[in-house]
């Protein structure tokens, strides 16, 4: 006789594999964003000189003074930290390679807070607030939902995004 009722031991490993999706998910939707910037470097590059815009960091993307968005790698604004507010310097060369500089960064405050993945998408709660934080770092500390991390915000209230600064280690 099969015993249809699901073992305890089964679901907490079905939980696993599908955190497991859940990260290969995010992974390729990342792939996806670098072949979206390659398009859109295409249609950004016009000068043979290269071409220099000054613009707003949003949490995932630059926006300029114009309202046009120009996409920031993950992995780039994981490196170096950077809030929604931070200014940007954005230089388009004549090969068509986006070289950011941060030019003038947001005052910002550090939280710790737990992570949480909604979909695809990971968050940090502090308890008062939740923050979106960008996947890159999150795969690249090997952090999990559950786990406690230290993120860099705005000083300013009404941020949505933090930055992931590190993974609070239980000893």
């Amino acid at each position: 006789m099969i015993d249809k009722k699901p073992k305890q031991n089964s679901i907490s490993d079905i939980k696993k594999h599908l955190e497991e999706i859940d990260r290969h998910i995010s992974e390729l939707r990342q792939l996806l964003f670098v072949d979206d910037t390659s398009t859109k470097r295409e249609k950004l590059f016009t000068s043979p000189d290269g071409k220099v815009i000054e613009g707003i960091f949003d949490g995932q993307e630059m926006v300029s003074q114009g309202g046009e968005r120009y996409p920031v790698s993950p992995n780039y604004a994981s490196k170096s930290q950077l809030v929604e507010g931070d200014k940007l310097k954005l230089t388009i060369t004549s090969d068509g390679s986006f070289l950011y500089k941060q030019i003038e960064p947001v005052d910002r405050r550090r939280i710790t807070g737990e992570l949480s993945m909604v979909g695809s998408k990971y968050y940090v709660s502090d308890g008062r607030k939740k923050y979106q934080v960008l996947s890159a770092p999150v795969t690249y500390f090997k952090a999990n939902p559950g786990d406690r991390l230290t993120v860099v915000i705005p000083k300013k209230e009404g941020s949505n995004w933090a930055a992931v600064e590190n993974v609070i280690v239980n000893t």
